[in-house]
């Protein structure tokens, strides 16, 4: 090696070396293990979530059927004058016209209703990822880990290192349910009825 560049070498490692010097020494990992599916599967807040944002999205879905079925009887009608020569060539041009921005207006509507719910979902969802992660923070304390790793991530642990049972029992003490935010869609005709709130369990 150059003798010069070695110079530069130390030159630039030892102020790297005086701050390691004088900083606090790092703490030595102590890692456990989190299941962040078992966690969505079992915790009851997701269970109240998911129970809620079923009812919702069933109601959705019927929506979007009815109205499915309305346009496909439209556009029968229209196929059905057209074969029989019922209308004339404006009359049904402008039948045709007239179709198109049904679908078009069914599209936005469908569009909307996907996008409010998945708006309430998110939020709902929010709260509870909130209290996984305060969960987590406390349980991880509790056992003096400084490292929490998703179950998904590691190929090999020890299961005494895996807290997500303490951390689910942590999180149904703390949040047994979550309320789902109403869908609000911009035409009030087509909200949904609101889902009744979860009761909340007692300690």
């Amino acid at each position: 090696m150059n003798f010069k560049v070695w110079g530069v070498l130390l030159l630039m490692t030892a102020p790297m070396l005086a701050l390691a010097q004088g900083s606090t020494p790092l703490p030595t990992p102590v890692i456990a293990i989190i299941d962040v599916d078992e966690v969505q599967l079992e915790a009851l807040a997701v269970k109240a979530v998911r129970v809620q944002a079923d009812k919702y999205r069933q109601e959705f879905q019927q929506q979007d059927t009815a109205e499915e079925a309305a346009l496909r009887t439209q556009q029968q009608s229209i196929e059905q004058q057209r074969k029989n020569n019922a209308l004339s060539p404006d009359a049904l041009g402008e039948k045709a016209r007239a179709f198109d921005a049904s679908v078009a207006d069914y599209q936005r509507r469908a569009a909307a209703r996907r996008r409010a719910f998945e708006k309430s979902y998110n939020a709902a969802m929010a709260k509870v990822q909130q209290a996984m992660y305060e969960a987590t923070g406390k349980v991880a304390q509790a056992h003096g880990a400084n490292i929490i790793l998703p179950r998904g991530q590691v190929v090999l642990f020890d299961d005494k290192m895996n807290l997500t049972k303490e951390i689910i029992a942590l999180m149904d003490k703390a949040l047994p349910a979550v309320d789902f935010p109403a869908p609000q869609l911009d035409d009030p005709a087509q909200q949904p009825a609101q889902a009744q709130p979860q009761p909340k369990k007692k300690n």
